[in-house]
């Protein structure tokens, strides 16, 4: 799982490090953010969500739910928008199927007694889950609604796409520290004994 969360992390950094590069000399960089942000990071948190999930019939869930999710992915740029405008459309699509996904974990910790074993403090992927939801629940309302802001209410979008920063930030850190802090947690236990 945390191979999966580090190629996410490793690809997100390159693509707002290309995409800061390519805006600044006014180069058109959508294509890039249709296809990695949009389609690609979207699958593999599908996949990561295929592992989670302790049950054969959530994971077939999951797994059909990320092929759908690529075909749409074909289909939706071939025949409905070019890949050189936002696919909002499609993150949204993406994004309710993470959100799903994320309360769907919850519900199994809460009713089928996933985990029951371990405590919730120190499983990576409660708080990796936990910031997948909070995050998409946020941008999902900001890329829904974008293409509805007039021009009067530019200033209201700033201030959410600086909110929307922040909240992609602290969740992209805690996919790359949720694995290693019940690690170092353990290891100052065992010192301190």
């Amino acid at each position: 799982m945390h191979r999966i969360l580090f190629g996410v992390i490793v690809m997100v950094t390159f693509l707002e490090t290309f995409g800061t590069y390519t805006g600044e000399k006014g180069i058109q960089n959508v294509i890039y953010y249709n296809l990695l942000f949009v389609y690609l990071e979207t699958i593999l948190i599908l996949y990561f969500f295929f592992w989670v999930f302790p049950i054969k019939k959530a994971q077939k869930y999951t797994a059909i739910a990320a092929f759908g999710f690529f075909i749409w992915a074909i289909i939706y740029s071939i025949f409905f928008q070019s890949l050189f405008v936002f696919h909002s459309v499609s993150y949204v699509i993406g994004g309710i199927l993470l959100i799903s996904f994320s309360l769907y974990f919850f519900y199994g910790l809460m009713k089928e007694v996933w985990y029951q074993d371990k405590s919730l403090l120190s499983l990576p992927m409660f708080w990796i889950i936990t910031m997948i939801m909070f995050f998409y629940s946020g941008s999902l309302l900001y890329f829904a609604s974008f293409r509805f802001i007039s021009g009067e209410n530019i200033e209201l979008m700033e201030n959410i796409n600086k909110i929307m920063q922040i909240l992609s930030v602290l969740m992209y850190w805690v996919m790359g520290l949720a694995f290693y802090i019940p690690i170092w947690l353990e290891r100052k236990k065992r010192k301190s004994e």
